[in-house]
């Protein structure tokens, strides 16, 4: 019994003396002094580096990144932050020893300070943040599996994070996420995803909870999905448990996922703009997803979304309000300029570019509701369902809307002469009696211009190949259309 208690006692001195915690004095490693600090803990092989066991750096110490090499993490180790972790390489990978053993993952402490530049990290268990100071900027994050996180390849839990120009590729999890009664303001900005949640659970390629009493910014993305997983969405920022939640959702492309963006909860409000969103439909279950667009709340009405310049298309639902959810899609109290475009969203045989499911007058005025096509009152009408199809809904007033027939004028040949040069290489003048909205389409019914004039003369620029369009200008008194010419 005695040399089993010696036995095991060695075996628990060999534990600790296995991993290495820095004294907290100041220190500034890279992985070379690392290596000659801990030699057994942090090989040096000569090309690369190899963590065998777990390494914390403590309160007030630092590590340095910058070599440009390998850092190989056995699998199970963890390597912990309670300090700061900086990168001034040009090209650092941090993966594996064994790919198919994934490293435990990287965790930093509240309070520490964290920035991952020009790095590729594969094959780990997660990235814990739970400080508000974390950068990551042209980095790639890929092959991440569940290890030390469960929620995302990078789970965030407080503060203004920031991550920026990076690549997330193949994660088994989504690629960002934060708790659901957590404040937490993401800046998220021209990133490319693609075929993240490999697990194919119900959750989005990016999921972020509330953002506190700032904004989570989702900025210039690319969200591309693998059509096979049929679960997995696009955008969610959500506050599902009341936490006040404000968002900027503006200049995405998302492309084959379940939905294109969702955000839930009455405590959420924001701008969603400038997005691209093309066949987020990979369930093609109506009852279960498919929108471009979900905006979803209960109780008393929500604070309310400006919706502006989206380009949906190819969903099985456009738009959908949901409950008590609250949106300006053109004309309303919250400054949206309107111009949303939408094509071919419907289930079933029967097109719905928006869906009001709820008892909100909703104005969504200057908007595009069937591109390709000149549409008129009861072409609109068919796509939208408001209070006309079931009395318990909200009424949408969504006129004057854009792709709209030239209505028959006797006064076309006086819009023409407002016109000059007609025709014209493109740049022109428009002499407007009043202030108002000018459009001009194509042939097909493309919309190709969509703008506001002031009374008097306004000086237009088209970017449009030669041929006969039609202008339509539009006051509060009257609408008139007549052809335009590019040379």
């Amino acid at each position: 019994m005695k040399k089993l208690s010696i036995l095991f006692l060695s075996l628990i001195s060999f534990s600790l003396f296995s991993q290495f915690v820095s004294p907290g004095t100041g220190i500034t490693y890279n992985l070379a002094s690392l290596s000659t600090a801990a030699p057994t803990v942090v090989v040096n092989n000569g090309t690369d580096y190899q963590m065998t066991a777990n390494v914390t750096i403590s309160v007030g110490d630092k590590l340095l990144l910058d070599e440009n090499t390998t850092l190989k993490i056995d699998g199970g180790v963890q390597l912990t932050i309670a300090g700061t972790y900086d990168t001034t390489a040009t090209n650092f990978l941090i993966t594996a020893t064994t790919p198919a053993t994934i490293f435990k993952g990287i965790r930093f402490e509240d309070g520490s300070f964290a920035t991952f530049k020009n790095t590729i990290l594969e094959y780990g268990g997660g990235i814990q943040v739970l400080t508000g100071n974390f950068l990551m900027d042209n980095c790639t994050v890929r092959y991440f599996k569940s290890g030390l996180v469960t929620g995302a390849a990078v789970n965030f839990s407080k503060g203004n994070p920031v991550v920026k120009n990076s690549t997330f590729l193949s994660n088994d999890l989504p690629a960002v996420a934060s708790g659901a009664n957590q404040s937490v303001a993401l800046e998220f900005s021209n990133n490319n995803l693609s075929g993240n949640t490999k697990l194919n659970s119900n959750r989005p390629q990016i999921n972020m909870g509330p953002s506190g009493i700032g904004i989570t910014k989702i900025l210039n993305n690319t969200i591309i999905g693998d059509r096979t997983l049929t679960k997995v969405g696009g955008i969610s920022v959500s506050s599902l448990l009341g936490v006040e939640n404000h968002v900027l959702i503006d200049g995405n492309t998302v492309t084959d996922n379940r939905y294109g963006i969702t955000c839930a909860g009455n405590a959420s409000s924001g701008t969603i703009s400038n997005n691209i969103l093309t066949n987020n439909n990979t369930e093609n279950i109506p009852a279960s997803g498919g929108s471009g667009i979900s905006l979803s709340g209960s109780g008393a009405v929500g604070l309310g979304f400006k919706i502006e310049k989206n380009q949906i298309r190819g969903h099985l639902w456009g738009i959908t309000l949901i409950t008590t959810a609250s949106a300006d899609l053109g004309g309303g109290s919250l400054g949206s300029v309107g111009q949303n475009i939408f094509k071919n969203n419907g289930n079933g045989g029967q097109l719905y570019a928006l869906f009001n499911n709820t008892p909100n007058a909703v104005s969504a005025t200057n908007n595009c509701w069937r591109e390709g096509e000149l549409s008129d009152d009861t072409m609109v009408e068919n796509v939208i369902s408001h209070k006309v199809d079931d009395a318990a809904l909200g009424l949408v007033n969504f006129k004057p809307y854009l792709c709209a027939a030239p209505l028959a004028t006797n006064n076309a040949s006086t819009l023409l002469n407002k016109i000059y040069p007609n025709p014209s290489h493109g740049t022109f003048s428009f002499v407007a009696e009043n202030s108002g909205n000018i459009t001009v389409s194509d042939i097909s019914g493309k919309l190709v211009y969509s703008g506001n004039v002031a009374k008097g003369s306004n000086v237009i620029s088209l970017k449009a190949t030669s041929g006969v369009y039609f202008l339509v200008y539009q006051n509060e008194n009257y609408k008139q259309s007549t052809k335009l010419i590019i040379k």
